[in-house]
């Protein structure tokens, strides 16, 4: 069931699909997040698996311009994204999840990257985390020049907070896909960036909100096997056997180890210099700035 929360808008120019079960604590300020960005011409579809904790309540209490309610039981994370993607009709999507949050400026700068490359099919970001508990901000490993091979031969994923997508390009998993658990955004990217052309920004446009209960804690003991699996059935679709997978791994190695393990850690590394010398305070501006200026407390 569609629920239309909110008057009709005029067609949406960017879609921001919000997959969430039982997810009444975070929900708010994930869609706060969204509010805050002031641009016009969002759609949001939020895919509720049947929450049983007052989720359903929060998004409607919220007032956004164009706002859809989708809540029903569902096999997962995966058929919640794909039904709301199938719902969306701007020409720009984007998965948000229900504890993640958007930082400022998001939405302009990533309409400003595909109006200045319309050749683009997707446009992507570096991403930070925060535990909110402890009022702690993370810079997550950078990901720039991430390529199709970069992110299949080895694990370099793209951050589902700082993804968009042209709708045109999107690529649905099949539903045998649908009981996984862990892996689902390295699934669902992989498919959907084969072939296309990205586009990094230098502006981390997201921020994955770490927390109890997350499924990467809770299917801990899944997560070999899917990460497998994830490879065995994109290889299957793209006609790459398993020894031809271990040679292109071999060749492509001293091409990826530099990019995407050495420069992430040189950086980490200036980065952790830099806070030692200044004694931390750009870090400790930034953090107070997004907890107290733009995070909605989540309890």
């Amino acid at each position: 069931m569609v629920e239309e929360v909110s008057g009709q808008a005029p067609p949406p120019i960017m879609s921001i699909v919000v997959p969430v079960m039982n997810g009444a604590r975070y929900i708010g300020a994930t869609l706060d997040s969204i509010a805050r960005q002031q641009v016009a011409g969002v759609e949001v579809i939020v895919v509720d698996g049947a929450s049983t904790d007052g989720t359903q309540d929060i998004v409607k209490a919220h007032d956004l311009p164009n706002l859809k309610l989708v809540s029903q039981i569902d096999r997962g994370q995966l058929e919640a994204l794909q039904t709301g993607i199938a719902l969306a009709t701007g020409e720009i999507v984007m998965w948000l999840n229900g504890d993640d949050i958007l930082m400022p400026d998001a939405f302009r700068t990533v309409i400003a990257a595909f109006a200045a490359n319309p050749h683009a099919d997707f446009v992507y970001a570096d991403s930070c985390a925060f535990d909110e508990p402890v009022g702690a901000l993370y810079y997550a490993a950078g990901i720039r020049d991430l390529q199709d091979w970069d992110h299949l031969l080895f694990y370099r994923q793209l951050y589902s907070e700082c993804v968009y997508w042209r709708r045109a390009i999107t690529r649905y998993l099949p539903e045998e896909s649908y009981d996984l658990r862990v892996y689902t955004d390295y699934a669902f990217f992989l498919n959907l960036r084969w072939g296309r052309r990205g586009l990094w920004v230098d502006r981390r446009l997201g921020a994955f909100r770490m927390r109890e209960g997350q499924n990467s804690r809770a299917f801990h003991e899944r997560e070999r096997h899917e990460y497998r699996r994830v490879k065995r059935d994109h290889c299957r679709r793209i006609g790459l056997s398993p020894m031809r997978y271990r040679i292109f791994q071999i060749v492509h190695a001293p091409w990826y180890l530099p990019r995407h393990v050495i420069r992430p850690k040189v950086e980490r590394g200036l980065r952790k210099l830099r806070r030692i010398l200044t004694a931390d305070r750009a870090r400790k501006i930034e953090a107070r700035a997004f907890y107290a200026d733009w995070l909605t407390p989540g309890d």
